[in-house]
C-alpha cells in the first residue's frame, strides 16, 4: 500500500516554487548543484478539478435516456486549454434546455457539484437532433469560460467563472452582475 503524505507534499512543491523563483529572479544566489537539478524541473498550472454538463444520452443497452455528467474538462489538464463537444435537442419542437455546469469526476449527476443553472432559449418548430457546441476553456489566472452555442441559429449562452484564494468556483456571470446593480440606488 502507498501512502502519501500531504504535509509533505505541499512543502515539498513549495520548496521546488521557492528554488525556482530564486533561480530565475538571483541565480547567483544558488549553488551550481542545485541549479542543475531545478534547470531540469518546469511547473505546470493544471485544472484541479473536472468541469462537466448535465445530458441525456440513450444508453445502448436499453435504448433508454439516461441522466448523466458528462465530463467536458478534465481534471489535471494542462492550462490553458479548450474543449469543446457536440450535444443534440431530444425532442421535436423543443424550445429551451436547462444548461447545468458541474465540477467533479463522477458521471453520476448526484455526486458532483452543481456550479450553475441557466435556461437556453431555442428557436421554435425544429425537429429533434438539433446540435448544441458546447465549449469550455480555461486559463492561467484560474478562470473558466463556458459557451453554449445552438449551431443552427447561432444563439449563444456564456458563463463564466474563477477561484478564489480557497479554491471555490465563483460565478462571473454578467447577466447576474447587471441584476445585481440595477437593485443599488445612489442618492
Amino acid at each position: 500500500e502507498i501512502t502519501v503524505n500531504v504535509d509533505e507534499c505541499v512543502a515539498l512543491g513549495a520548496a521546488l516554487h521557492a528554488g525556482l523563483t530564486t533561480l530565475r529572479e538571483k541565480p547567483e544566489t544558488v549553488a551550481a548543484g542545485i541549479s542543475g537539478g531545478l534547470r531540469d524541473i518546469s511547473l505546470k498550472d493544471v485544472c484541479n478539478h473536472s468541469y462537466g454538463t448535465i445530458c441525456a444520452p440513450i444508453d445502448k443497452e436499453t435504448g433508454e435516456r439516461v441522466i448523466e455528467n458528462r465530463i467536458i474538462l478534465k481534471k489535471n489538464t494542462p492550462l490553458p486549454c479548450e474543449t469543446s463537444q457536440m450535444f443534440y435537442t431530444m425532442s421535436e419542437g423543443q424550445t429551451d434546455l436547462e444548461i447545468t455546469i458541474t465540477q467533479g469526476e463522477d458521471t453520476e449527476p448526484n455526486y458532483v457539484n452543481k456550479i450553475a443553472t441557466h435556461k437556453f432559449e431555442l428557436p421554435p418548430d425544429r425537429p429533434a437532433g438539433r446540435p448544441i457546441k458546447v465549449t469550455y476553456s480555461y486559463d492561467v489566472n484560474q478562470r473558466m469560460h463556458c459557451r453554449f452555442e445552438d449551431v443552427e441559429s447561432g444563439k449563444v449562452l456564456e458563463v463564466d467563472f474563477s477561484s478564489n484564494q480557497n479554491g471555490d468556483v465563483l460565478q462571473n456571470d454578467k447577466k447576474q452582475k447587471a441584476n445585481q446593480l440595477e437593485t443599488l440606488k445612489v442618492e
